[in-house]
């Protein structure tokens, strides 16, 4: 038996957990969406110059956003009247296990519908602006594993679950978070949206006692409830366009920039600059988000690997910035930068650890970081591609 066959290369995905239930589900509804829509049969993705302008962009992602906001506030908000008035009519007027009783199925079915309509809007949602941006299924790369193909990163986002977590070349993003972080973490958001309905109801009660006076303040957790949903699916269209600009510019990088030519200039210690720039950002965000993935996958299609390095080793990536020539080192600082801004934020780990690496010119490469972080979450793409630039210059 062949040694591939027995064992798992560290370049290949290892996913611990495989796709859930719902997640599977809404990858099928997205597919189903693509091929309703005709643009499964687009042979190639369109240009980033060739879409339209970043005016256009954003004020058609802005308009679905807040058309989706307002209908999830519209769900929360119906869904609670029936509730709310069910506790307002038979409070006191049933005995206690009818009244108990009838108010938990109440509650179950209205949060099971709002839950499933709420799903239902999001991936509708990250649908439409997957459209504006040219995506589809068919254009994943071979090399992604089905975590992180766009239909998954997408019904991820409509859900709003994490990412799984995948090791590629042996990097662990999650290495500098505590292990008893990442459970509290987890347990927390499960229990977000009943850890505030629960406090709103005890502020209820301190204020307001368990008097008829509580039973009309009661009412309102109607407009908050239509606050809550629209604030998360405003969550939802933002991560999903913070996805889609990503993996397109990502694939910008990798297949308009990276040509023959354009590599030619590198040296062995240049490319393996790029690939710890990457990596080393996924380290210190502590968190793995799919355009970090989609980007260190892509360069290193280009570059040769080898698998026995430490590629995330921060303290090996700034001797390497040494090893390379002044254009190269700008030019891998370069690729830092926009690393950096890809996840949407800066950690406390990055701002802590890149001004080490920018050294005299950290604040014009910060300044860039925030820039490209804006126009990401604001649509500008074509703004986006621009501060992509990998020129070998400072800045």
């Amino acid at each position: 038996m062949s040694q591939n066959t027995s064992t798992t290369k560290k370049s290949n995905f290892q996913r611990k957990n495989p796709a859930g239930f719902l997640e599977d589900r809404d990858v099928k509804y997205y597919q189903y969406l693509a091929k309703k829509s005709g643009i499964t049969n687009v042979e190639a993705l369109v240009a980033i110059d060739d879409l339209p302008s970043d005016d256009n962009l954003s004020s058609a992602a802005n308009n679905i956003t807040h058309f989706a906001a307002f209908i999830a506030f519209g769900i929360g908000a119906l869904t609670t009247v029936v509730s709310v008035w069910f506790e307002w009519k038979y409070a006191g007027r049933l005995d206690d296990f009818l009244y108990y009783s009838g108010y938990l199925l109440v509650i179950s079915t209205m949060l099971a519908l709002e839950m499933t309509v709420l799903f239902w809007l999001g991936l509708r949602t990250v649908h439409q602006l997957a459209c504006l941006t040219g995506h589809h299924d068919l254009h994943d790369d071979p090399l992604l594993n089905d975590a992180y193909t766009v239909p998954n990163m997408l019904a991820r986002a409509a859900l709003e679950v994490p990412d799984p977590v995948i090791h590629y070349l042996g990097i662990d993003p999650l290495k500098h978070v505590p292990k008893s972080g990442l459970l509290f973490i987890g347990l927390l958001y499960k229990a977000k949206v009943l850890l505030s309905s629960l406090f709103i109801k005890f502020v209820c009660v301190r204020v307001f006692g368990k008097g008829s006076s509580r039973l009309g303040f009661a009412w309102v957790a109607i407009p908050v409830t239509g606050i809550w949903d629209a604030v998360v699916m405003y969550k939802v269209a933002r991560e999903a366009r913070l996805r889609l600009f990503g993996n397109r510019l990502a694939r910008h990088i990798t297949d308009e920039i990276m040509q023959p030519e354009f590599i030619s200039q590198l040296s062995a210690k240049a490319k393996e600059g790029a690939i710890r720039a990457v990596a080393t950002m996924m380290i210190l965000s502590q968190n793995h988000h799919p355009n970090m993935l989609v980007l260190l996958i892509e360069l290193c299609k280009n570059f040769e690997t080898d698998e026995r390095c430490e590629y995330d080793n921060w303290a090996d990536f700034l001797t390497l910035l040494n090893e390379v020539s002044l254009r190269e080192r700008y030019f891998i600082l370069d690729l830092l930068s926009v690393s950096a801004a890809f996840d949407g934020h800066l950690s406390r780990l990055e701002r802590h650890h890149l001004p080490q690496a920018f050294g005299e010119h950290t604040e014009v490469y910060m300044l860039r970081i925030e820039a490209l972080k804006e126009a990401l979450l604001s649509g500008r793409l074509h703004k986006a591609k621009q501060l992509c630039l990998l020129d070998f210059e400072p800045g």
